[in-house]
């Protein structure tokens, strides 16, 4: 086997300048690691970041809030972030509450994992649960408030100096600040105030502005505060029931009277009404009958008058016919109607009742009355005709 000379002295110096380019390659890559992990910070969307210097002419909190994004910081600097979200305090009894409806030891256990669960999914941060409150009312009594303070961070330097890093705040300021102005605000009220809610949603107000003072003075702004629910003690919750039923019984008592004279007055409007009814009826009825009467006498006069002018008119017609048979002409017109009589006669005698007939239309054509005459004695008068 041919050998070239030298060649084993080319190849232990490639791979010395290959280790070495290696070795130099991952030197400058660890340093750049190191130099982008230490000199460069990120702040996320939903943070505040603040610097801290420790080395320089000027150590301390930087006055300078940075919003989201990678900065580059120098040695000894050090970026800390906060929250930008609502921070969520609850003062609540819901895990008292559910492990008092707990059945067994299986069911304390699932209510346990639950909580622990929730407490982890909204984690500590900006989301924090304490036990309800016990407010010690005006009266004497307590009464267990669950309470929900929903606040923010705007100011993160005044926090970072007066509270440092993480969430001392919180247990520092936040929740001790929350429970001293509930208390002092919500004890003014009696215990009964709490079922009224123009007095608890006022004493609310001025708790949420309470606490807005104090939080802006420590650079936070108060969102917003909920009193979700309450409850008294077992003996004066049964106490306050009884009085709450005996005022509702006498406040319907009260109101059913109410109806009752409303009825009454109902009633005796209704009879006032149905006797003025019956009052215009009657004089209705009496102007009827008034009219009617006066009808019935302006007729019967009228009937009166008519029927004597009709007598007045025939008696002078009579008066005029029998002057007018008395004249000289007049004869012979009773003549010519004698002569018809007799042609009315059959046979040469007349009976009785032929005669009376005759006769009376005798007086009627000389206009005589023959009323006054009996029928019997002109039966026995009878003639003959010649």
């Amino acid at each position: 086997m041919v050998k070239v000379a030298g060649i084993d002295n080319s190849l232990r110096k490639l791979k010395s300048l290959v280790t070495r380019a290696f070795i130099i390659g991952l030197v400058i890559f660890v340093g750049i690691v190191l130099l982008y992990t230490a000199c460069t910070a990120r702040v996320l969307p939903n943070q505040f970041g603040v610097q801290q210097r420790k080395f320089g002419a000027r150590t301390g909190i930087v006055n300078a809030t940075y919003g989201p994004g990678l900065y580059f910081v120098g040695p000894g600097t050090t970026m800390y972030t906060f929250p930008r979200e609502i921070h969520v305090l609850e003062a609540s009894y819901d895990r008292q509450d559910a492990m008092s409806r707990a059945t067994g030891s299986e069911g304390t256990r699932k209510v346990d994992q639950y909580f622990d669960r929730r407490d982890e999914i909204l984690g500590n941060t900006t989301h924090r649960t304490i036990e309800a409150l016990n407010i010690q009312t005006s009266d004497g009594y307590a009464v267990t408030a669950d309470v929900t303070l929903l606040y923010s961070i705007t100011d993160p330097v005044l926090v970072a100096k007066d509270f440092g890093w993480g969430t001392l705040y919180v247990d520092g300021f936040a929740i001790s600040t929350f429970r001293n102005g509930i208390l002092l605000t919500l004890g003014k009220m009696n215990a009964e105030s709490f079922f009224n809610g123009a007095v608890h949603i006022k004493a609310i107000e001025e708790a949420e502005r309470f606490l807005s003072q104090r939080f802006a003075e420590r650079g936070f702004r108060v969102e917003r505060l909920l009193l979700r629910n309450f409850r008294y003690a077992d003996n004066y919750e049964k106490s306050l029931r009884d009085k709450k039923v005996a005022v509702q019984l006498a406040e319907k008592n009260r109101k059913e009277s109410l109806v009752n004279e409303e009825k009454a007055k109902l009633k005796q409007i209704e009879s006032k009404g149905n006797a003025a009814i019956t009052i215009a009826e009657s004089e209705v009825n009496t102007q009827i009958a008034k009219i009617r009467a006066e009808a019935e006498l302006y007729s019967s006069q009228v009937r009166a008058k008519a029927d004597k002018e009709v007598n007045v008119t025939t008696a002078e017609a009579k008066r005029l016919k029998a002057d007018a048979l008395t004249q000289p002409g007049g004869r012979y017109v009773v003549a010519l109607e004698t002569a018809k009589m007799f042609d009315n006669i059959e046979g040469a005698v007349m009976t009785p009742e032929q005669y009376i007939s005759f006769v009376r239309n005798a007086w009627l054509l000389i206009g005589v009355n023959p009323g006054g005459a009996r029928s019997t004695d002109l039966a026995q008068t009878g003639g003959k005709k010649k």
